[in-house]
């Protein structure tokens, strides 16, 4: 069997997360057409975030809290109404570069204790590997076991989740920077990219990378990629907005920068 890849497709790379529910489809076109590529030599799960898209809709209903309210239990639907809407856009574009993708929803196959995966019935996902499907993978909503009753499920934890329950040699986040920095880039001009970043590096770093979105921006990004690192997957966080990005950091050509985490 091929070896195996799962990739994150960030919500900062597939929409744009200052304009509702508006996809980045050049970049999205930009991403298949790599798939389509690297399908020759590996086998790849997808898993795409929600961005301006599902984020919008969970926040409104305050879903990440877990049950508040009746009022709340629409926001399931309207969430997963447009979570559905990116996972069709983006495998269109699949198909359309002849990726034979299929759409896998969480929260028909895994539950939560407190936000975090607790089970997940994995064997279909082997099955469509073992075929040469690409299972797409959205962030989803999950029922939840304890008192929250249901939750958030980010595409984040969904990828280092897999990665080390499938045995991924690799787990690829995908966001528009190029990793890790020292600070804020956007805001930051003197903001340094950190090539090779380690938990114990991160102790500095932790004011700096403050929680995002409802599904906690970089800093948990961070946190679900050292819980794959530390078992041995080699995990990379770069930019998916740059040409050819996808395969230089799959493949593991020379002179890309991106950053790797470090276990211990």
């Amino acid at each position: 069997m091929k070896p195996l890849v799962i990739v994150k497709l960030g919500g900062s790379v597939v929409t744009r997360k200052d304009e509702p529910f508006t996809p980045n489809t050049p970049v999205i076109e930009q991403v298949s057409k790599q798939v389509s590529e690297l399908l020759q030599d590996y086998s790849l799960i997808l898993v795409h975030g929600g961005g301006s898209y599902g984020h919008v809709v969970a926040s409104e209903y305050r879903v990440a809290e877990g049950y508040l309210q009746p009022g709340q239990l629409i926001g399931l639907s309207r969430v997963k109404l447009r979570m559905n809407e990116l996972t069709q856009l983006i495998l269109a574009s699949l198909a359309s570069h002849g990726v034979p993708a299929v759409p896998v929803t969480p929260v028909s196959c895994l539950t939560c204790s407190s936000g975090r995966i607790e089970s997940f019935f994995t064997e279909p996902l082997r099955m469509m590997l073992s075929l040469g499907l690409v299972p797409l993978i959205p962030g989803d909503i999950a029922m939840d076991s304890s008192e929250k009753r249901f939750t958030i499920v980010s595409g984040d934890q969904l990828a280092s989740f897999l990665a080390v329950k499938l045995g991924a040699f690799k787990l690829v986040y995908g966001t528009d920077v190029d990793g890790v920095f020292t600070g804020d880039p956007r805001l930051d001009p003197g903001a340094s990219l950190i090539p090779r970043l380690s938990r114990s590096m991160m102790l500095g770093l932790a004011a700096s990378l403050r929680p995002g979105d409802v599904t906690g921006g970089i800093y948990r990004k961070i946190e679900e990629g050292f819980y794959a690192a530390e078992k041995g997957v080699r995990v990379m966080i770069g930019n998916l907005t740059r040409p050819d990005a996808l395969s230089l950091m799959i493949r593991g050509e020379a002179g890309f920068e991106c950053t790797i985490l470090e276990a211990g």
